[in-house]
Parts: structure tokens; sequence; C-alpha cells
């Protein structure tokens, strides 16, 4: 809410020797304050996405700052637009994964796990020698978890080290004769151990093993890995693995700062392991990693996109109580992100979707429109003819998000289009919009410019002065609606104190800029 008072400011500064007949006027406004959001994001999974989900993870750091300066607590989460999968319909992603495999003849293995695999965090999943074959290896019961410990930081695996069999008994694997170096084919380079939820920070700490099922050396020139989002990376020439032997691919090559994993083959970026975390919070380790992680949904999903149902599904039963719990908080505003380049064919009315969203934060979202918001990136201008796309750029063309669009404008959210190349702006301006913080304060009379004094104040004390404000650098001033507008960068703090004093024009005077101006609104 913004705090206005003219002319008379004993309540905030003390007393004040302007009269209600003076031609002076002093303003004051405080910075308004969103104190918790739950961001849904849903993204579209389906096969055009792949530059647009990596063009929002980037910028994951640019919201976050944003947060903090108004000091919001904040949860972010991810669903998708694919409400016919039973691996997406009504859940919020997070605890599936793909390590594969892929050599210079084509895939050598491939690993799929997912929520409902034993992942426990510090504790490796461990293949069984019993299931070193690509036939065998992608359920859950042939992994196990690992009982040995290794490292400095009590993680519990044997990176490097060939696998106990589930039982607990050790496994020899037999002799013979290397007629190697060969090039990998499947079965004979298996993912073998996982640690994907590392005892430590993922970005450092996190490791899987490939372990070499023939008594051939093995040459893994050429060999790639990649998963079903956006993961790919390329292991080093001329590298090799003995017979029966492992190496270990982690994200650091020093031990000291890898939770003491032996790794042989480091990949900082451009591959990580998603682990169980659905929700990530102020204080989640390595949030920027589960992010991109949780945002790379890859390109898998139903060409048949509904956006607005599969955000109402992770708020329906059974999904909600059984897998979502604990996203939506009572105290907290709600707002949800759709991405796509496709229209939503959602079954419902849009509006509809919009009371449903509003009826989850109660009789109060109703009075409060900053409560519930939704937003949209999507294809933003309507097309000269309904069969033409939207907008195109680099990475494809978009169609025209009608829907996603008329619930973005009747819950006052922000609507931009995908076709941008940059995120940027778009993240800046959705984090803006989300904090609550606002960057325009509407004067209560018409001043003389040539007497405008800006100030900012930390309080609501006259000692808590910050500075004195520096027209067309920290604000401008805009005739059309008579208001101080800040810029994203120029936005004063959650909960300062702005005040504006000033000569009033006399009546029937208008204000002079030098310059035409016209007014925008910026929420």
């Amino acid at each position: 809410m913004i705090a206005r008072w003219s002319v008379l400011l004993a309540a905030l500064f003390g007393c004040s020797d302007y009269g209600y007949t003076s031609r002076t006027t002093l303003d004051s406004f405080q910075q308004s304050r969103l104190n918790a959001v739950d961001l849904l994001i849903v993204i579209d999974n389906s096969c055009s996405m792949v530059e647009e989900q990596d063009n929002l993870s980037v910028n994951f750091d640019s919201l976050i700052s944003i947060f903090s300066q108004a000091e919001v607590d904040w949860q972010i989460a991810v669903t998708t637009t694919d409400v016919e999968s039973d691996r997406f319909r009504g859940l919020l992603q997070g605890g599936d994964d793909e390590i594969i495999v892929v050599g210079p003849q084509g895939e050598v293995d491939r690993v799929a796990y997912d929520r409902t695999w034993p992942l426990v965090r510090g504790t490796a999943l461990q293949l069984d020698p019993a299931a070193f074959d690509p036939t065998q290896n992608d359920t859950p019961d042939v992994w196990c978890a690992a009982t040995d410990p290794y490292g400095t930081v009590g993680g519990l695996g044997s990176p490097g080290v060939w696998n106990h069999a589930c039982t607990g008994d050790d496994v020899v694997p037999p002799p013979g004769q290397d007629d190697g170096p060969l090039t990998p084919l499947p079965g004979s380079l298996v993912v073998s151990e996982i640690m994907s939820q590392s005892p430590g920070l993922d970005s450092m700490c996190e490791w899987f093993e490939l372990t070499n099922t023939t008594d051939d050396t093995l040459d893994l020139t050429g060999v790639t890995l990649t998963d079903l989002g956006n993961n790919a990376a390329a292991l080093s020439d001329d590298l090799t693995v003995g017979p029966y032997g492992s190496i270990v691919v982690g994200r650091s090559a020093d031990e000291a700062t890898a939770c003491g994993a032996p790794v042989d083959v480091a990949i900082p970026t451009g591959f990580v392991l998603n682990d169980d975390a659905r929700v990530i919070t102020p204080d989640s380790p390595d949030g920027a990693d589960l992010f991109a992680e949780l945002v790379a949904q890859g390109t898998i999903g139903t060409g048949i996109e509904m956006g607005l149902e599969g955000a109402r599904l992770v708020f329906e039963e059974p999904y909600f109580s059984e897998q979502n719990q604990g996203f939506l908080r009572e105290d907290a505003a709600l707002s949800i992100l759709f991405v796509s380049d496709e229209e939503d064919l959602s079954p419902l009315a849009a509006y509809e979707y919009v009371r449903y969203f509003t009826d989850l934060k109660g009789d109060d979202a109703y009075r409060d429109p900053g409560q519930i918001r939704l937003s949209a990136v999507v294809g933003k201008d309507p097309p000269p003819d309904e069969e033409l796309p939207s907008c195109e750029s680099d990475n494809g063309f978009a169609s025209y998000g009608r829907r996603y669009l008329e619930v973005a404008a009747e819950t006052e959210g922000v609507a931009e289009s995908i076709c941008e190349e940059d995120f940027a702006p778009i993240v800046e301006k959705l984090g803006l919009t989300l904090t609550g913080l606002l960057l325009e304060f509407q004067l209560s009379d018409l001043p003389k410019l040539e007497t405008l004094v800006v100030k900012l104040y930390e309080t609501d004390d006259e000692a808590s002065l910050v500075r004195e404000l520096v027209a067309d650098v920290d604000y401008t001033y805009v005739a059309e609606g008579n208001l101080l507008r800040f810029e994203e960068e120029q936005v004063p703090p959650s909960e300062y104190w702005i005040t504006a004093e000033y000569e009033v024009l006399p009546t029937g005077a208008t204000v002079s800029t030098g310059t035409a101006v016209t007014r925008g609104v910026a929420r």
C-alpha cells in the first residue's frame, strides 16, 4: 500500500511549519512489501521449447536477487503443460532424471530414475553387479543404497570401486585377455553408481560412475553424456577405462572440494543430476542448479499443451496431498507463470481458472488482487491471420497465447513475448511484479519542477535520511499522471520512504518538463 500525506507530516517527521494555506506541499510514500510468495512455473515441455527453457534458467539469479532486495520469503516449484503422462500430470517436478551414455556407434547405456527410487541425501545408489546390463539396470529393484563410507563429509558410496552385490556379498570380476582398446558398445559400459543428492553442495560433490563390464580396455573418445532435458557433455578425448575398471564423473576433480570423491572426469557445467527437491526456497543449497534442472523439462511432453489445467491439477487430490504438499502456504501470495509457445487447450474457460486459483487463497484474494497473480511468457501479439504465428525468432515460431494473456490481464500479471532473445528483462519485470515493489508514485498536487525535492528515507524517522534523489538520474517526473517514476534499477527498497517537497502550481497551470512525456503503467 502507498502511504501518502499532503501538507501535514507531523505523524511522520514530527512538527511541520506547513499549513493548509501554504503553496508548498510535502507528499510521503512508503514502498510496498509483499512478505511471501509461492511461485509455480508451468513449463511447456513439448518438442519446441529447449531454447526457451535454457533462457529462463540462466536468469534465475536475477529473479532471486530481486526477491532478496525486497526481503521476500519465496518458494519456487515447476510443473508442465502435459496433463496426459503420469510422469507429469499434476506433479511438481523433481526426483526424475536420466543419464544417457552415447558412443561413436550409438547409445551405450541409459538409466532413468524417478522419485519412487530410494534417493537419500549423502548416499549413493549402487547397481547390483548381477544387473550390469542395459536391459536390466533401469528398474529400482536392482539398485540399492551404498553402505561404505568415503570422502571427507560422511558420504556413503564406493566411487571407482567394483560394487558389492545388493545382498552385501563381494563380487569379483572374472579374469580375461585384454584385446582393447575397443569402442564401447551396448552392455560394455554401464552406469553403475549415482550420487544425485551429495553430502555437500551438489554443485561440487555430486557424481556418477561408469563401469567397464568387459575384460577389454575401452576407448571413450567420442563418448557423450546427455539426458532428456538440456544436459549435454563430452568425455575427454583419449580417455580409456581398463578391464572391469570404473571412472567417476563429477563436478570437480579436487577431492577436497568434491567431498572426497575421486573424480576422474570433471564436468563443472553442462551436466546436473536432479535430486528429489521439488520446492526451491532461500535455504536450498545450489538453488540455481536445482532451478536449471527443474526448468529443463525437455521436449518429450504431449503436443496438446494444457498449462492452465496443469497448474490446477497441482492443487487437486490426490496430487496435492501425496506429492505436492507444503507448496501452498496460507500466508503467501500465489503466483503462476506460464511459459509456452502454443495456445492453451485446457478444458475450462479461462475465467474459470482465474476463479479457481483465486479461491485457493480465500476471500482475501478478492479484496487484495496481489494475493493471486497469473503471468504469461507466450506469443503476445495477435497475428493478422489466425493461421499465422504470433511471433518468430531464431528459436522458431510461437502461436498466439490468447487464453494465457486473458488470465494475465485479469490478475494484473506480467505478459511478455516468448520470442524475445533475452529473458533477462522479462525475469526482472516478473520479479518486481511479484515482490509488489512500486515503480510509480502519484503526487497530490502539480509541482513547480524547479522546486521539487525528492528524498529517500530508510524509516519514518527524519534522521534515517539516505540521500536526496536526483531528477533524471534516480527518478523521472512524468507530467501525464503527475508521477514520480523509477526504473527497475532505481526502485526504492522494500518499506523505505520517499518524500516529495515542492511548491504547488496555481490552479489551471500546467507542468512544463521541456519534453513531451507520455505515461506508461508499470506493474
